[in-house]
């Protein structure tokens, strides 16, 4: 099982044992981009999309769902899927 993968279901018991509901996808990959680059701003503007203000670049729109659905997949396959939403996300 990799870090990512442990780190999920830590946090998922965690917040069970807490009596509070587990981070969505929007929040856990809205974590992310802000994680890789602390000087965007992102908005979940609705279930499952996600606005990324980038200083001086036009804003970027992510859709949650295909990343997730790759996540669901395999540890493999969502460092993949994060990994190349990350690097969309970037300087161009």
């Amino acid at each position: 099982m990799t870090l990512w993968r442990s780190l999920l279901l830590a946090a998922a018991a965690l917040l069970a044992a807490c009596g509070q509901k587990p981070p969505s996808w929007d929040v856990l990959l809205s974590g992310k981009i802000t994680g890789q680059y602390p000087d965007y701003t992102v908005t979940v503007t609705a279930p499952g999309q996600l606005s990324v203000e980038r200083p001086d670049m036009p804003t970027q729109t992510v859709a949650v769902e295909p990343i997730a659905q790759h996540c669901l997949r395999g540890a493999r396959d969502c460092a993949y899927a994060v990994e190349q939403m990350l690097l969309l996300l970037r300087d161009p």
